[in-house]
């Protein structure tokens, strides 16, 4: 073992273990006879430690299926399926676009009112030029309101967004 059991790496102490290569001796060359009638072994692949983070070399704590320091999963940790719908989920969809609850709410009101803006036009047929006439305003006034909870939800969020 080395003089200094502990390196510093980023925050964290972590134990440095000198493991020594041990090979079986090789038969001597002067003794035909017992090379001849022993099979030959194969050459044994190097032992790979199972209980180390292949990302950081952190050790796992036993049974645990993620590092303890980078938050990875471990090879053999079964992983969840992932469903059609899990693209909706509030939560993941609220951190990927960055925005807070209310931002996000405004967001949701704004593509609701976006589709039934799109919509309008198809469900109403105009048979005159009134008609016509009115299914457009009716198509601008979800439109504006659609812009109006985009525009609240840009002031209603409250996170900075700093790209590095």
């Amino acid at each position: 073992m080395s003089t200094n059991p502990l390196r510093r790496e980023g925050g964290y102490w972590k134990p440095v273990l000198d493991y020594e290569h041990w090979e079986e001796e090789a038969p001597e060359a002067n003794n035909k006879t017992a090379v001849a009638t022993e099979p030959a072994t194969p050459v044994a692949e190097p032992q790979v430690r199972h209980d180390l983070c292949e990302h950081c070399g952190a050790e796992f704590v036993v049974n645990s299926p993620f590092c303890r320091m980078c938050g990875r999963a471990r090879e053999g940790a079964a992983r969840r399926n992932k469903s059609r719908w899990d693209f909706l989920d509030f939560y993941q969809l609220r951190r990927r676009l960055g925005l807070s609850v209310a931002a996000m709410i405004c967001f949701i009101i704004g593509v609701i009112c976006l589709g039934a803006g799109v919509t309008t036009g198809f469900i109403y047929s105009a048979s005159t030029l009134v008609d016509w006439q009115a299914i457009q305003i009716w198509r601008g006034e979800w439109l504006i309101a659609a812009g109006v909870a985009f525009v609240c939800g840009i002031l209603l969020n409250g996170r900075k967004i700093t790209h590095p």
